[in-house]
């Protein structure tokens, strides 16, 4: 409005912004960027005004926070895998969202359905920008037995993919795990690790999906959290292999395993002996292969070591199912 107008044009004006402004919540959103706090925030009690864009790598993680004194309820969704966010508080809750190692470089809408106290819900929409990550690349040959697949070894893998799914597709919608995750073994990542572009035989393949610790043979594996345990089985490329359930869409997996210490539907503590490190599988020498996943999206698996710390993601709600465990 301009200092021109006249009188009752100001009065107008006033007016009119007051009855645009009734009947909007009183829902205030924070987004969390890799433990770095945006405030999103409005303008005063009743409007609404957030920060649009966040930002993750390739494999990577951010958490988004939703609070207000009014919501009761948040929903996600991207694509068509849905977000899970959970209560840390009086109408607050958090989610945590990952970007597949060969996600596009762009921007990934997550939509939210927001619901208050008294039931009216409000849909939002956040943009997640996926930045390109630089993997290094690896290439070495393994003997013509792994590399030809006679029609025997075909049925193996399909064995194997149809093992995955099954498991990958029966997540709880209940958090299980809890702040903070563990290394599953004491020793650091090999030179063959997460996202590393591999060239086998000559011939270039998907990228690594998960990170390779230098364990002997032999060396304990440990849950890395609190969860349920949805596969146990011997496969051509995974060999022994243990998956666990964390909840809302995020697993963890142990490849090359020499030996089971857990059988398929137990119940596992963090820090929980789950089996033995190996060679078995599609290797050229004893590791423990880590994995993780979040609603279908392979993630470094250290991001759930860096970037969810005891303070920020320990949450009402969750140490209930972890005492349910514990009985």
């Amino acid at each position: 409005m301009s200092e021109s107008a006249l009188p009752g044009e100001k009065l107008y004006a006033v007016w009119k912004v007051k009855n645009e402004m009734t009947g909007l919540p009183l829902i205030l959103i924070f987004l969390i960027l890799f433990g770095h706090p945006v405030l999103v925030q409005g303008a005063d009690k009743n409007k609404i005004s957030w920060e649009k864009v966040a930002e993750v790598f390739q494999g990577g993680l951010v958490q988004v926070k939703v609070s207000g004194p009014d919501l009761a309820e948040v929903e996600g969704r991207m694509g068509s895998e849905r977000i899970y966010f959970y209560s840390y508080g009086p109408h607050a809750f958090r989610a945590i969202v990952g970007a597949d190692v060969e996600a596009k470089p762009g921007v990934a809408k997550l939509f939210l359905r927001l619901t208050g106290r008294d039931g009216v819900q409000h849909k939002r929409e956040l943009s997640l920008r996926i930045k390109s990550k630089a993997f290094r690349q690896e290439s070495f040959n393994v003997p013509p037995g792994f590399d030809q697949m006679t029609a025997e070894t075909l049925e193996e893998i399909r064995r194997e993919q149809t093992a995955f799914a099954r498991a990958f597709a029966a997540s709880v919608p209940e958090r299980l795990w809890e702040a903070p995750f563990v290394r599953p073994v004491p020793q650091e990542a090999s030179a063959s690790s997460f996202g590393f572009r591999r060239i086998i035989n000559g011939t270039p393949r998907a990228p690594h999906s998960g990170t390779d610790l230098s364990a002997p043979t032999g060396t304990e594996v440990v849950a890395a959290n609190h969860g349920r345990v949805v596969l146990v089985g011997n496969f051509f490329f995974a060999g022994g292999s243990v998956v666990i359930d964390h909840g809302g869409g995020l697993f963890t997996m142990y490849f090359h395993l020499s030996e089971f210490k857990v059988e398929e539907g137990a119940l596992v503590k963090s820090g929980e002996l789950i089996a033995l490190s190996g060679s078995s599988g599609r290797v050229t020498g004893p590791h423990l292969h880590w994995g993780a996943r979040l609603a279908n999206a392979r993630i470094d698996p250290l991001e759930l070591l860096t970037r969810i710390s005891v303070n920020s993601e320990n949450a009402g709600g969750s140490k209930s199912v972890v005492k349910q465990m514990e009985k």
